[in-house]
């Protein structure tokens, strides 16, 4: 008796754990980027930024060793485009910075990243475009 108690308790058991173990495979699978293309640049890319959807995490990137450094913009859509954070990494090549920011549902998000010749730098040598998104 306690012989196919334990089957019946496997066999219930597999799908529950598969099932766990792709929901939590699902939850990375929401992950946003967004890339500053530059074809001499490894991966053909000098800069990005991404929103990772486990913890609410976004993280700019900095791919190439251009003296440039990098910033990447985080905007909510409330009646209109309003900056929530931008974060500066200029620690150079495959380096990033991260912030972390509670996105809600039911608004629209936007991300970008540009190249700064210093922190300092307000005007961008290149940018993304916007890359939209929603929880």
């Amino acid at each position: 008796m306690k012989s196919w108690i334990a089957r019946a308790s496997v066999l219930v058991a597999a799908p529950a754990l598969a099932l766990g173990a792709s929901g939590e495979a699902m939850a990375y699978s929401g992950n946003t980027w967004v890339y500053l293309n530059n074809s001499s640049a490894p991966n053909g890319y000098s800069a990005a930024m991404v929103h990772v959807d486990d913890g609410d995490l976004f993280r700019v990137y900095d791919n190439y060793a251009d003296g440039y450094g990098v910033r990447g913009y985080l905007e909510v859509n409330t009646s209109g485009w309003v900056q929530l954070h931008s974060s500066y990494n200029g620690k150079g090549y495959i380096s990033y910075s991260q912030f972390e920011r509670d996105v809600v549902g039911n608004n629209s998000y936007r991300i970008k990243v540009c190249t700064f010749s210093g922190i300092e730098d307000t005007s961008p040598s290149a940018c993304s475009g916007w890359k939209y998104f929603q929880e």
